[in-house]
């Protein structure tokens, strides 16, 4: 008897511990933290090293001194709380482009915690930079109503890097990193902004769509059109914004990711509207480290267009 009270003293007790540190954890998440689990895989970061660089890449970066350290990651599931949906009463709208603020200030707000707890664990390092940070967006069955940012990177040292209070996080690869770097250009960050316009369609759009002569007459649909131009220029202004706001002078790789969702109107109107989403991303340089005139970008634009990718509408109403 006591050789099986002691394996049951043992259970409960690792028991006790596990539920002490998922406690612990989720109170450094509440506070924008990081588990300790990955607090403890950090501290003990340095016997070896785990990077997503490719071999290319690795060899490149090794050619400027640049190290690295571990893969780092920033992750955030986010619950979108209701937005009203627009339209969805009589005809009086009509052509309407309106931004979902709810749902958009809800993939705003996801990002930046991802990026916020990319950026510790690089922190918890020693990382003088993060390159090569892929992203995932979603949402899943499990978590119903709920969006997820993820960000995977490689923590690198730098050789001569002046010593910094924060490791500089970029979107880049590491060929663009290198390219930068012997370019004289100073990279300062990661910025972003993400959005999601509802688009009403019009009576002229609705013809297109159903009307007599749809079928016949080749036509631009113009509320849908002009709805996509308001959603990127909304994104990539807030993407600039964020840029001035920490002193950048140019953003470069920027990626777009564009996609449309076509929406059943509520009520009895019959309306097909639209949801376009937009995400971008890129990484802000600061002023030249060289004698040469300041940098003035020419933002490369990954364009991603996906019609088939469902995005969360939160309990519209």
């Amino acid at each position: 008897m006591p050789f099986f009270k002691r394996g049951n003293d043992e259970q409960r007790e690792a028991r006790q511990d596990a539920a002490a540190e998922q406690l612990a954890s989720l109170e450094a998440l509440e506070r924008g933290g990081l588990p300790l689990r990955a607090q403890q895989r950090l501290a003990a970061a340095g016997a070896g090293f785990t990077s997503d660089l490719s071999v290319d890449e690795f060899a490149l970066l090794g050619a400027i001194g640049v190290r690295p350290v571990t893969q780092v990651m920033g992750s955030s599931i986010y619950h979108v709380g209701w937005q009203q949906q627009p339209g969805a009463w009589g005809m009086q709208m009509g052509g309407l482009s309106q931004e979902l603020t709810v749902i958009s200030e809800a993939w705003n707000t996801a990002r930046r915690r991802a990026f916020d707890r990319l950026e510790q664990e690089a922190k918890l390092v020693g990382a003088d930079a993060v390159v090569g940070v892929q992203l995932t967006t979603g949402r899943h069955d499990f978590a119903v109503g709920a969006i997820e940012y993820v960000a995977i990177g490689t923590a690198v040292r730098i050789d001569g890097f002046p010593q910094a209070e924060r490791p500089v996080v970029t979107d880049l690869s590491g060929q663009d990193f290198w390219k930068l770097w012997r370019s004289g250009e100073r990279p300062i960050g990661v910025v972003g902004a993400s959005t999601v316009h509802y688009v009403v369609a019009g009576w002229a759009t609705q013809q297109a769509q159903s009307g007599f002569a749809a079928s016949w007459v080749n036509q631009e649909l113009k509320d849908f059109t002009r709805g996509v131009y308001d959603a990127r220029e909304t994104a990539l202004g807030r993407l600039t914004q964020e840029a001035r706001q920490i002193g950048a002078t140019g953003v470069v790789g920027v990626s777009i990711d564009h996609s449309v969702e076509q929406r059943e109107a509520r009520g009895s109107s019959g309306r097909t509207d639209l949801l376009v989403t937009f995400h971008t991303l890129g990484t802000a340089i600061g002023p030249s480290a060289s004698a040469g005139r300041p940098l003035e970008p020419s933002p490369r634009l990954d364009l991603s267009y996906d019609t088939r990718q469902p995005h969360v509408l939160g309990g519209t109403g």
